[in-house]
């Protein structure tokens, strides 16, 4: 998460909301490689690779204040309708599949098949704090509920990472 924030936090412009987060260079290949495990190793590596030798978030920080006043989404990529809504509101932050700018990916993880999430899989991302509003506005929009802010979802990692997000 951290490397997602320090990547993502000096780049997050309200200029370029389709672009800004969106390094090339990073581009899942999903055609290449469909299992979502490995592009999220992908991406988390390229981006680890690229900030080697800058310095880390200083000094460490705990609760809230690591997530440099962003907050962290949850997306099921199983349940989305696909139908560009959210990508028209937030001016591309999401693509036209409800995905978050794949620079702002934390992980990708796996829920317990007996839990009673909305999917499967899913994938965490940071959102920077330039783009909470526009951000809130496209879940208002997605009326599958395919994006949802972590810490209002049912997920395991929501339960595990409430420390970060309680006030």
């Amino acid at each position: 998460m951290d490397e997602a924030i320090r990547w993502c936090a000096p780049r997050a412009t309200l200029d370029a909301p389709a672009t800004c987060l969106r390094t090339p260079a990073f581009q899942p290949r999903v055609m290449v490689d469909p299992d979502r495990f490995n592009l999220m190793d992908r991406i988390i590596s390229s981006r680890h690779h690229a900030l080697r030798g800058s310095p880390p978030l200083s000094p460490p920080l705990s609760g809230r204040e690591r997530l440099q006043g962003g907050r962290l989404l949850v997306f099921f990529p199983d349940d989305t309708l696909s139908d560009g809504v959210s990508d028209q509101v937030t001016r591309g932050f999401f693509d036209e599949h409800n995905v978050p700018p794949w620079d702002t990916w934390v992980g990708m993880f796996r829920e317990d098949p007996e839990s009673d999430t909305q999917s499967a899989d899913y994938l965490i991302a940071w959102v920077p704090p330039v783009f909470l509003e526009s951000v809130a506005y496209g879940m208002l929009v997605n009326p599958e509920q395919c994006i949802q802010w972590l810490e209002d979802s049912t997920t395991m990692m929501a339960k595990r990472l409430k420390d970060l997000t309680a006030p």
